[in-house]
């Protein structure tokens, strides 16, 4: 028996279990692809065998609220800028269904087999499956350096039940899910409309992060930011056409109002004299849906899309990639952070809105910017994650952005934080041409601000005064802004870097 057959059956125990065809074939031909890469990105020290220790989680049972609505007083429907909508009450279904992480309560269980190259530059096929079991789907990770299976089996199977053979050096984790950090909304008296972008006053985010600022030198120009989300809404008036990267035909890919939320503060059409402004508007936004939209605006996210996205991530050449979600810990999602840093690309995620201190991933990993909310005052938001895992704390109260069908909503969460402290990133990264660089400037300038309380995001102009780059004095600046579409020149981006310095 060759060792592949020893992976797909054993009848010596008379034991077998059923796959198409089509998958076996897809499965083989990964496994060929994967055996002759020759990807710049295997060249890595992260590339190899996991270690015995690196088994699944058992998932944490993270629950994250769906959107809670508030009355909104001021808003003249009569002029075309977009309305401020009340989005809907959800159930309390609505809200478990937009929380939970762990693994997915369906009819199947799921699990994930990871096999990475061995010595020889092979993949290993000699695993087993347990009864019921087969690969639904695979592919092969150039950030992780493996080739990664779904497979499925019957409910209530534990991972090792699915794969009850693992060869040296792979792992087999739960599929775990992860939740979109939703948002809720927030009520806001006195809205007023003036300028270009008649919402802007609305934003003061963009007055805390300094981005105004900094427009004279740039805003986000050449940098291509990863978000991997829910889908957004393309079509929006207020959003500029951003490329959509489709993982698959079964993958995520409905438009969401998490995704929408999102894309509206990096990348909302600044002086088109419609709704608001995006931190970033001159970076390109590559959409990667990976999470499918639950209750109001949460979303679901499993690991196998995650890591699919985090290729997507990369091959597109983004500098940043932008995860406003959270769950439990697991060793691939470990390592695809920890390869992406290697690899020259900076990772911002959203601890969480569950009010607590125990770790949420991946914010919590070393390498990514683990991103906290707090208030126009600077203020903890009480339900933000917090501990000294959480990095960063960004606007993230009463945060006005897009949502579909060209309207507008507040909202709060951690979330929308990490979005800002992405658009940020992005303005620092088209002007020091490494996002690295721009990672550790920006918190070498927290660090010297800082004086007590939560680490808060310094304004852009500051980091900048400590790279010799001086923003433009209030009567410098120019009366009113340019249209900027959020398609600045990509090749102005300089690539990923080759090494980290220090954070």
């Amino acid at each position: 028996m060759t060792r592949l057959e020893r992976g797909r059956i054993d009848r010596g125990n008379g034991r077998q279990w059923s796959t198409s065809r089509r998958s076996l074939a897809g499965f083989l031909l990964v496994l060929v692809l994967a055996a002759a890469s020759s990807s710049r990105a295997e060249e890595s020290s992260l590339c190899g065998p996991f270690e015995p220790a690196a088994g699944g989680s058992a998932g944490s049972g993270l629950r994250d609220p769906g959107v809670v609505p508030a009355v909104f007083g001021g808003v003249d429907t009569k002029v075309d800028v977009g309305a401020i909508v009340r989005l809907p009450v959800p159930s309390s279904d609505e809200e478990d269904e937009g929380g939970g992480a762990g693994t997915e309560d369906e009819a199947e269980s799921e699990a994930i087999l990871a096999l990475p190259k061995d010595g020889s530059g092979s993949i290993p096929t000699d695993f087993e499956l347990g009864p019921g079991a087969r690969i639904a789907r695979s592919f092969f990770s150039p950030v992780i350096c493996a080739t990664v299976a779904r497979v499925t089996g019957p409910a209530g199977a534990t991972p090792t039940q699915l794969v009850t053979v693992v060869p040296e050096g792979s792992i087999v984790v739960p599929n775990d899910v992860y939740a979109s950090a939703a948002a809720e909304l927030e009520p806001v008296e006195g809205m007023r409309r003036s300028g270009p972008d008649p919402y802007a006053p609305l934003q003061y985010g963009l007055s805390v992060t300094g981005v105004q600022e900094a427009r004279g030198l740039g805003a986000g120009d050449g940098v291509k930011i990863a978000l991997l989300d829910s889908a957004p809404e393309v079509d929006h008036r207020d959003l500029p056409e951003s490329r959509i990267k489709r993982l698959a035909e079964d993958a995520p890919h409905e438009t969401g109002v998490h995704g929408t939320l999102m894309a509206g503060v990096l990348s909302a059409i600044e002086g088109n004299g419609f709704g608001i402004i995006g931190l970033a508007p001159d970076a390109e936004l590559v959409s990667i849906p990976v999470c499918r939209p639950t209750g109001v605006a949460g979303g679901r996210c499993t690991i196998f899309d995650l890591l699919q996205g985090l290729d997507r991530a990369w091959e597109s050449e983004s500098a940043i990639v932008n995860l406003s979600l959270s769950g439990p810990p697991n060793p691939l999602l470990e390592r695809g952070m920890g390869r992406l840093e290697e690899l020259g690309v900076v990772v911002v995620a959203a601890a969480g809105n569950e009010g607590t201190g125990q770790r949420r991933y991946p914010a919590a990993y070393p390498s990514v910017v683990g991103v906290g909310a707090v208030d126009r005052d600077g203020m903890l938001f009480e339900r933000s994650n917090r501990g000294t895992w959480v990095e960063l704390f960004a606007p993230g109260v009463e945060i006005l952005s897009t949502v579909p069908n060209d309207a507008f909503a507040f909202g709060s969460g951690t979330s929308l934080a990490a979005a800002h402290v992405t658009g940020a990133l992005a303005i620092l990264t088209g002007l020091t041409h490494d996002p690295l660089i721009a990672r550790a400037e920006l918190f070498r300038t927290a660090h010297a601000r800082r004086k007590s309380g939560p680490m808060i995001m310094p304004p852009v102009c500051e980091v900048l005064a400590r790279l010799g780059r001086r923003c433009a004095a209030e009567g410098e600046r120019s009366v009113g802004p340019a249209v900027r579409s959020g398609h600045g020149d990509p090749a102005g981006h300089a690539g990923p870097a080759s090494s980290s310095p220090a954070r």
